[in-house]
């Protein structure tokens, strides 16, 4: 099978995985089955489980199947190569370096701007599991990002087009009502926009992954408390945990 061909066929199951999959999850046995996950042990291992097949899993299996590359997934161009650190020539990661720390302050700038805009907010934070996060969605994103860039042979076109599934997990989740219409879940959603923003960019600029990762985790952490209210207060976290 043409490799692009299977590619669109993994990124297919993905989407299908994350649009229908999860919202059958919400709904099954009346919402029993999240309830389960979210509040005993065993369950929270199978949610983990799944999570790390779909978010990691998936664009894993493509990538040994050969229908993805190592260059689609930001992951460089040769990781043998012995001058090399994770892929990339020390040259790459100095430009990359370069355009990943600006392009991060931006972004954390425009979630201080937001933060003091914002009226009664009440505080939170992403605490470890941002980490987690961050790998799960860059992981998820680049490889949304890699059929379109391989069909069209334009990485541009790639960054353009995969944040469209992305987005689209995003609306259709069951909890995309609660990001809309309270105050935290406006706040998760302005961090996730300002991720994907970021890590589109960086995508273009420097096709780096861990860049992306390390880019996603200081937004993720210090933005939480930018856009939050620094009152001293406390108040429960939001779910901020890797979507779907």
């Amino acid at each position: 099978m043409e490799a692009r061909v299977e590619l669109l066929i993994w990124t297919t199951l993905s989407l299908i995985l994350g649009v229908i999959g999860v919202n059958a999850a919400y709904r099954a046995q009346g919402g029993r089955l999240i309830q389960f996950a979210e509040h005993s042990i065993a369950g929270a291992l199978l949610r983990e489980i799944g999570l790390f097949i779909f978010m990691v899993g998936i664009p894993f299996s493509a990538l040994i199947s050969g229908a993805s590359g190592i260059d689609l997934m930001g992951l460089g161009k040769d990781l043998a190569a012995p001058d090399n650190v994770l892929g990339f020539p020390f040259s790459d990661w100095m430009r990359g370096i370069g355009q990943a720390v600006p392009a991060t302050l931006c972004a954390l700038v425009v979630l201080w701007l937001a933060g003091r805009a914002a009226q009664g907010k009440e505080p939170w934070r992403i605490g470890a599991l941002g980490v987690r996060d961050a790998f799960y969605n860059e992981v998820h994103w680049m490889f949304y990002r890699a059929a379109p860039t391989l069909w069209l042979g334009d990485p541009y076109w790639g960054a353009v087009i995969g944040v469209i599934p992305v987005v689209l997990e995003w609306v259709i989740h069951p909890d995309a009502s609660f990001w809309v219409e309270t105050i935290e879940g406006r706040q998760v959603l302005a961090v996730r926009l300002a991720c994907v923003i970021t890590s589109s960019f960086l995508c273009l600029a420097t096709r780096n992954l861990w860049l992306m990762i390390a880019a996603h985790v200081t937004i993720q952490i210090v933005g939480s408390r930018l856009i939050s209210h620094r009152s001293g207060q406390t108040s429960d976290q939001p779910n901020t945990s890797a979507s779907p």
